[in-house]
């Protein structure tokens, strides 16, 4: 295989070693330009990319959210037993078990 030298914007240096080569070329190369220490590379993104990146984008995004609120529903549950002053779960209590509020966060 051969070993391309490729130069980033900071003055650093990347190697890149082709190993298995065939004949058809990737349909997302489209072009190499190469002058001196620069080598430049044209890729093409396929038609339906976009959409795979909003769909992952608002996956990220309600996962978030979700997350997020799950964690504060089950932290305000545990705030209200406390300010009831009862047994805390470090302590060895179980009382959060009744609290509907915990199993609102738990469950979402």
């Amino acid at each position: 295989g051969a070993v391309l030298s490729f130069s980033c914007h900071d003055s650093c240096q990347a190697w890149c070693q082709i190993i298995n080569v065939s004949e058809s070329r990737s349909p997302l190369l489209t072009s190499m330009e190469g002058t001196g220490n620069e080598t430049n590379w044209s890729i093409s993104m396929p038609s339906g990319s976009k959409y795979h990146l909003y769909i992952g984008l608002a996956l990220a995004i309600g996962s978030s959210i979700f997350i997020g609120s799950s964690f504060i529903l089950k932290k305000k549950g545990l705030l209200k037993l406390a300010d009831r002053g009862v047994t805390r779960a470090g302590q060895g209590g179980y009382s959060y078990l009744k609290e509907w509020l915990w199993w609102a966060g738990l469950l979402s």
